[in-house]
């Protein structure tokens, strides 16, 4: 079973026309603005937390849905926990620095922001580094294990559900945003 049960070449117009849809939806949100993405981690820009959040909340009650009428299947490599560490602190790096995420940047690129090559280019420079450091990390503090694998629930309002906590989450966060932080972009 494939992640999307569409035949090839829908799938391939499929993620095309949900590419373009998300990138404009990342645009319209302001989160391919570094200016914006900066005022939202001062808690000065309700507005794109408020998406941020909303997006959070929405996809993963969508993706726990298409997966219960087979439109989609949970496939998940193996993770492993230095790795994830440093690949976490490295694009947090790279978002401090740069004001946008990966995804952000290929969005800002592609509305005509040259600023976001510097961010596709540290992209492409923490590969390898992500890759030197892993093997130097197993070869000398410890080997890695691979994390364990996600279960998949079969009911939504099952207590075990991660997606019903973290849907419950984004909501309570999407709150305190709402009432705390409001949309002032100064």
């Amino acid at each position: 079973m494939h992640p999307l049960n569409l035949p090839d070449a829908y799938k391939l117009v499929n993620g095309v026309l949900f590419g373009i849809l998300f990138g404009i939806v990342l645009y319209k949100s302001g989160l391919a603005e570094p200016a914006a993405v900066r005022s939202a981690m001062r808690l000065r820009n309700g507005r794109v937390l408020k998406c941020v959040l909303l997006a959070l909340g929405l996809g993963t009650l969508l993706f726990f849905f298409c997966r219960k009428i087979g439109m989609t299947e949970i496939q998940v490599r193996p993770g492993y926990l230095w790795g994830s560490i440093f690949g976490g602190a490295f694009a947090g790096i790279g978002l401090v620095l740069c004001g946008v995420s990966s995804v952000t940047a290929v969005a800002a690129l592609g509305a005509g922001r040259i600023f976001a090559l510097w961010a596709v280019a540290g992209m492409i420079l923490a590969i390898p580094a992500v890759s030197w450091i892993t093997e130097f990390l197993s070869r000398t503090v410890y080997s890695f294990q691979k994390m364990s694998s996600p279960s998949a629930p079969s009911d939504f309002l099952d207590w075990g559900n991660p997606a019903l906590y973290g849907i419950f989450g984004m909501g309570g966060l999407l709150l305190l945003v709402h009432f705390t932080v409001g949309d002032r972009e100064s």
